[in-house]
């Protein structure tokens, strides 16, 4: 796991993206749902997310997907993808989530 993920305990949502002016930089965020719902999904490896990564060409996005899967602990799984180039939102999938999630793609689509 990237060190600075380590202190990152509680959240619905992990935010992992692209500075603005530089590129090269990574600003990550961590969020709890205001009404969290119900877990949806997920089995005993843990619970199911939402995933939307997209990759970041002039401050455009380009290859952007969306899908959801079980993951043990989503800090390691986005400790794969930053050092690949890729950007985006793991966020814990439940009764209230997916009005949230459907926005969020529509505004990478829009960009």
């Amino acid at each position: 796991m990237l060190s600075y993920l380590e202190d990152v305990t509680e959240y619905d949502t992990l935010w992992f993206l692209p500075i603005e002016d530089d590129e090269s930089s990574l600003h990550v965020t961590s969020n709890v749902y205001k009404e969290a719902g119900e877990p949806i999904g997920g089995s005993s490896m843990g619970p199911e997310w939402h995933i939307v990564l997209f990759k970041s060409e002039e401050n455009n996005v380009d290859k952007l997907d969306y899908f959801d899967a079980i993951l043990t602990d989503p800090r390691e799984y986005i400790s794969t993808l930053i050092p690949q180039g890729w950007y985006g939102l793991v966020a814990r999938k439940t009764t209230t989530s997916n009005k949230f999630i459907e926005s969020v793609i529509d505004k990478f689509k829009n960009m």
